[in-house]
């Protein structure tokens, strides 16, 4: 504003077309940090040790990571963390291992399909991409499409009117 440059607030008051105190307010307003709901009780970092340490140890339980890292909030809040830095719960598998057999034909498939074309491997796993859409169908007369879609309607072709008869209400 003008007023660093040595104008005082009536100068400024007629140039802009407002009140002085409405000036003094817009000088002394600043912006706060928007905070809502109840204040957290882990620090960022908490949040990054409780991730670090989900990520370290993929197994590793919300008590557990609590209990390690000796934290002041409840199982629910870590899991929560976890859940804000996109590490969702899972439930381990266990599947059986490849067995030597089963990596040896993995390994014969791969030398023998190596210089397939991308072709080829678009038969085995197809595009995920929706098919291009069917082409405009051709132009039509009014009088066609309307003798079309009256006939599939159910309304028999013998009684229509067409443009060149002429027309009475009685």
């Amino acid at each position: 504003l003008k007023i660093g440059e040595g104008k005082t607030y009536k100068e400024v008051q007629k140039i802009i077309g407002c009140s002085a105190k409405m000036i003094s307010n817009a000088l002394k307003w600043r912006a706060k940090p928007e905070r809502r709901g109840r204040k957290r009780k882990t620090t960022i970092k908490m949040d990054r040790r409780i991730t670090r340490m989900a990520k370290a140890q993929p197994m590793i339980s919300s008590r557990m990571i609590k209990d390690s890292l000796e934290l002041p909030v409840s199982t629910v809040t870590v899991r929560r963390r976890l859940c804000e830095a996109n590490l969702f719960s899972r439930i381990p598998r266990k599947v059986p291992l490849l067995k030597k057999r089963h990596v040896q034909k993995r390994l014969q498939f791969a030398k023998e399909h190596i210089n397939w074309p991308k072709e080829k491997w678009r038969n085995i796993f197809p595009c995920t991409y929706p098919p291009p859409p069917p082409p405009p169908p051709p132009p039509h007369s009014h009088i066609s499409c309307f003798l079309s879609s009256s006939h599939m309607m159910g309304v028999p072709l013998t009684g229509l009117l067409l443009p060149s008869a002429p027309f009475s209400f009685s």
